[in-house]
């Protein structure tokens, strides 16, 4: 995912005033989440300024103010969803005891219509990734954060490198397989094959892979 550097960035001009219609003054985080709206609900290709200032009922110029050109607001809807989808989530469970951190990640894609909306993000940022370099690496970087969590925190509990790699694997497969199901069970059933899934991956395989106490 490209860096932003504020030494790259001409000095912004003056936003321009609102209209004297009592309409607030747009964020840039106004126009980033416009943005991804459009990218859920269509396609990246469908985000172009033009129709993005045409739909919030403003000018051009509060684009121009927060943003170099399109492919500045795209560099920055998918800073913003790794900001919102993992670095806050890994600073809330950095360190915490892999069974209850385990737990509450897995059911992360369960907490209501948030969590439906977030998973909705996530696989127009997926698709999208399938066939945009700038958007495959913010996937990627985001993939190899999360990943790490979970095999740093298995670590920490005693197995070795190689099989808490392989168990991080699973329960983010498990943790990502519960958006995609969403609809397939109750909520009794999700909670029953959540602690399941947490029994299943945490069971050492053998005397050898047994955690530390």
């Amino acid at each position: 995912m490209r860096k932003h550097n504020d030494n790259d960035v001409k000095a912004a001009p003056p936003e321009p005033a609102a209209k004297k219609t009592g309409r607030r003054t747009l964020t840039r985080l106004d126009w980033i989440d416009a943005a991804t709206e459009i990218l859920v609900s269509k396609s990246v290709d469908a985000i172009h300024p033009a129709t993005l200032a045409r739909d919030l009922g403003i000018t051009i110029g509060s684009f121009y103010y927060h943003f170099k050109d399109r492919n500045d607001l795209l560099a920055s809807v998918l800073r913003q969803w790794h900001e919102r989808t993992t670095a806050q989530v890994m600073h809330e469970y950095e360190g915490m005891p892999i069974a209850e951190m385990a737990y509450e990640l897995m059911a992360l894609p369960l907490h209501g219509l948030t969590a439906r909306h977030a998973a909705m993000v996530e696989f127009a940022i997926r698709a999208w990734a399938r066939r945009d370099d700038m958007a495959r690496q913010a996937v990627l970087e985001v993939d190899q954060q999360r990943l790490g969590l979970y095999t740093d925190a298995l670590r920490n509990s005693g197995f070795p490198k190689a099989e808490a790699e392989n168990r991080a694997f699973l329960i983010y497969s498990f943790q990502m397989s519960q958006a995609l199901l969403w609809d397939v069970n109750d909520e009794k059933a999700r909670k029953r094959q959540l602690n399941f899934a947490r029994k299943l991956f945490l069971q050492p395989l053998s005397a050898t892979s047994k955690p530390s106490p």
